[in-house]
């Protein structure tokens, strides 16, 4: 069972903020955690190879850059690699590292 938390506007909006610039929110951040928030995070998560809770939980916001520090390479590549899995996953396939710098 989850606990339910209060996140202060500003936090809210910096979370529809990246949602949005990820491509799974649309329109304006409003700082109110919205079933069109929820449901953008839940499609986000999924895509990312989370649970899909639409709950701003600490694995989302690092991979969204809103974490006190990045997301671990080996927990990306985890989770980038279980998509990869899923065929319904809308997630981008990885980068080619022949053609990283």
């Amino acid at each position: 069972m989850w606990a339910r938390q209060h996140l202060e506007p500003q936090r809210v909006q910096e979370i529809q903020k990246a949602l949005i610039s990820a491509g799974y929110l649309q329109g304006e951040p409003t700082g109110a955690w919205d079933d069109a928030t929820r449901a953008a995070m839940r499609r986000y998560q999924t895509a990312s190879g989370f649970p899909a809770t639409g709950l701003p939980e600490a694995k989302s916001l690092m991979k969204l850059g809103l974490g006190p520090h990045p997301l671990p390479s080996d927990v990306a590549s985890a989770s980038t690699a279980a998509t990869s899995l899923d065929p319904s996953s809308k997630a981008a396939p990885p980068a080619d590292p022949r053609t990283q710098p």
